[in-house]
């Protein structure tokens, strides 16, 4: 056999193992991500779908040896204490086992089902009631009409959480094209009334999963935002709820 022959019979060797390898990845790599998407879309019971992606190249051949690398999980349409929101989790080194070494989460609140849980919550004529929740790039702001003559008023808050809390806080009032503290807003004509109203509000933060715990919240420019982290080896009991999912045992209640 001539030399120039055994390498082109090596080169479609080589060419048919890589394309080999290449195959059996994504066809792994597709079945992980199913998996993934079925057990999110039980546990998170997401009403507009799932969407999953594998971070590593050859992460279906790596799920062969017990390991998935970065998985990054979107879902939109997740109902929690009475509230729609768009969950987002990236996991690191996460293993077939349901093992990882951490992560990081967010859930995104719109800014109009905040309105509308707010006002289902504590009614029309208490707390914030006819102020509209919005950002200005940087704060979480409501706007609407304050006191007795309905003039235009942007309420300026800070944002505080615990591992289970988030605490809005109304700062500064602009109104009349002054901008003053809340704690001195009573002073201005007729305005007492709203004042009263824009006292510090706290929300419990309940159900999060095992391993999970929030750390921040900012205004996002699509709704409020709330941050997590994911401790290592957090998700290793959701994963075993995988099973429960598949007789309907595994939801998380909304």
């Amino acid at each position: 056999m001539s030399h120039r022959r055994r390498v082109i019979i090596t080169a479609i060797c080589l060419t048919a193992a890589v394309a080999g390898a290449a195959t059996t990845d994504l066809v792994v790599e597709r079945k992980v991500q199913r998996r993934v998407a079925e057990t999110a879309e039980c546990r998170l019971d997401a009403t507009r779908g799932v969407q999953v992606d594998l971070d590593d190249t050859l992460a279906g051949l790596k799920a062969l040896t017990g390991t998935v690398g970065g998985v990054h999980v979107s879902a939109d349409g997740v109902r929690r204490q009475g509230t729609d929101m768009d969950v987002d989790v990236y996991l690191r080194d996460v293993s077939t086992a349901g093992a990882t070494t951490g992560g990081t989460a967010t859930a995104t609140i719109a800014y109009d089902a905040l309105d509308t849980t707010a006002a289902e919550q504590s009614g029309a004529d208490t707390a914030t009631g006819g102020l509209k929740t919005g950002t200005d790039g940087t704060h979480l702001i409501l706007t609407g009409k304050a006191g007795e003559a309905g003039m235009p008023a942007t309420v300026v808050t800070s944002l505080s959480t615990t591992a289970h809390s988030l605490t809005i806080t109304p700062e500064n009032v602009r109104i009349l094209g002054r901008e003053v503290p809340v704690s001195t807003l009573s002073a201005l004509p007729g305005a007492t009334g709203f004042a009263d109203k824009l006292k510090p509000r706290t929300v419990d933060i309940q159900k999060l999963p095992d391993g999970a715990t929030l750390v921040g919240a900012h205004a996002g420019s699509d709704g409020l935002v709330l941050d997590f982290e994911v401790a290592p080896g957090g998700l290793k009991k959701e994963a075993k709820a995988a099973s429960a999912c598949a007789s309907g045992r595994g939801r998380v209640d909304g």
